[in-house]
């Protein structure tokens, strides 16, 4: 599956949600876990594409961005998920 085909759907069973009364909140985890994806690895949304595994890490960032949106304290990205981030990163600085 490609990032690009993450839907809200497909995220709500990866985060084992049920009901629609978060969908605005999933939406905007979404949103910002690709955001995040991109700007870690300097790839474009359409280079993401590209590599199925950064799929895994956007649900993952996804759904720790839902879980932990009430108390972030400088928890940071999941380590599976800067792993593979870092895999694809071209942003060597």
């Amino acid at each position: 599956m490609k990032v690009s085909e993450i839907t809200l759907d497909v995220l709500k069973e990866y985060c084992g949600v049920c009901g629609d009364e978060d969908n605005i909140v999933l939406e905007s985890c979404l949103s910002s876990a690709k955001k995040q994806a991109e700007s870690y690895t300097g790839l474009t949304a359409a280079d993401l594409d590209e590599y199925e595994d950064i799929t895994i890490a956007v649900l993952t960032i996804a759904n720790d961005n839902y879980i932990f949106r009430f108390n972030q304290n400088g928890i940071g990205l999941n380590k599976s998920a800067e792993f593979i981030l870092s895999v694809h990163s071209r942003n060597l600085i």
